[in-house]
């Protein structure tokens, strides 16, 4: 009786501990998808941050399968291999994306597929999804520490600049902590005052037509002085054009030969002419004077002469001999019996 009273508690033992076992792992396969049939899917990561193989597949908010293979292809690529259960896979689409997320602020990485469009039609075995950037929590951690640490750094410079000007130190504590600053502004606000009520008056002199600046900006004489000024000058400029367009004239005359003047600055003839005609003048007065001196030595002239003396000393003078021109006059002394040229 002893003996069948063990057996029976050990065969109750082992049925129990069998029942216990079979539904350990029911559990553990349903949660791991080993007893329903499952769609691989591909995605080409660059950088998958610490994914792990047994990671969970996530879509709408719902486990829908795990992460069963991880493969590098090359520098820049990295496949990520995930089994979805095929009772989700209806709702997955060719054109829908996957990114890898995180549980929390410190859980473990996740993937999480994004609904797509039905009209592209429903995700097959072995296709790939197409990878967004999802946000990368331990980046932003890191960056949140950056940021922290710099912003220790600049409270500690605020908190020196602030000892810095409660001790009294440099520009900027003197205007906070010392008077005097205050005080010659306000004698620089006064002179400032000052110069602006003498600049109020000079306006106001002016304005009332006193001294100089005054007549000048409220009368109008100068102006109609300035005014008959001008009006003179234009006169003379008139006038002085005037002249300048009779000189014009001239020189156009003289310039195109018309006119005695012209032809004389022109006409090279006309030139040689007179050149010629004043020589045979010259040489006339020449024989003039020869034929004076030959009256002077005859014995007729000496006959009616009254004063001989001044004869003989005319006579012992030496004969002058000089060249003329066009337009000079000459004047024979037959007293004398000289011929002199009068300039």
């Amino acid at each position: 009786m002893k003996n069948q009273k063990r057996a029976l508690r050990l065969g109750i033992f082992i049925t129990a501990a069998l029942i216990l076992f079979v539904v350990a792992v029911y559990l553990i396969g349903s949660q791991g998808s080993l007893f329903s049939s499952n769609t691989d899917i591909k995605a080409s990561f660059k950088d998958i941050r610490g994914l792990v193989v047994g990671n969970n597949v996530r879509f709408a908010g719902i486990n829908v399968g795990t992460v069963t293979d991880i493969r590098i292809v090359s520098d820049t690529s990295v496949v990520v291999t995930m089994s979805v259960r095929d009772r989700y896979t209806k709702y997955i689409y060719r054109n829908s994306t996957v990114q890898i997320g995180q549980e929390g602020l410190m859980g473990g990485k996740i993937v999480l597929i994004s609904s797509g469009d039905a009209n592209t039609g429903r995700v097959q075995n072995g296709d790939f999804l197409k990878v967004t950037e999802g946000l990368d929590i331990q980046g932003m951690i890191a960056q949140a520490q950056t940021m922290l640490e710099e912003a220790t750094g600049t409270i500690a410079n605020l908190r020196s600049v602030t000892a810095k000007i409660d001790s009294g130190n440099g520009d900027i504590a003197r205007l906070l902590n010392d008077d005097s600053l205050t005080s010659q502004l306000h004698i620089a606000t006064n002179s400032v005052n000052k110069s602006i009520y003498q600049v109020n008056q000079l306006i106001s002199k002016v304005n009332n037509g006193q001294g100089d600046l005054g007549k000048l900006v409220n009368e109008d004489k100068l102006t109609t002085e300035i005014n008959g000024i001008l009006s003179r000058l234009n006169s003379t400029v008139s006038t002085a054009d005037s002249v300048v367009y009779e000189l014009y004239k001239t020189t156009y005359a003289l310039n195109h030969g018309e006119g005695t003047l012209a032809r004389l600055i022109h006409d090279k003839q006309m030139a040689l002419n007179i050149d010629t005609a004043v020589a045979k003048a010259d040489e006339g007065i020449v024989e003039i004077t020869r034929a004076a001196e030959t009256v002077a030595n005859s014995w007729i002239f000496k006959l009616f002469s009254k004063n001989k003396k001044k004869d003989e000393e005319a006579k012992n003078q030496p004969i002058q001999q000089f060249s003329v021109t066009a337009g000079d006059t000459v004047i024979i002394d037959s007293t004398r019996s000289q011929v002199r040229k009068k300039y």
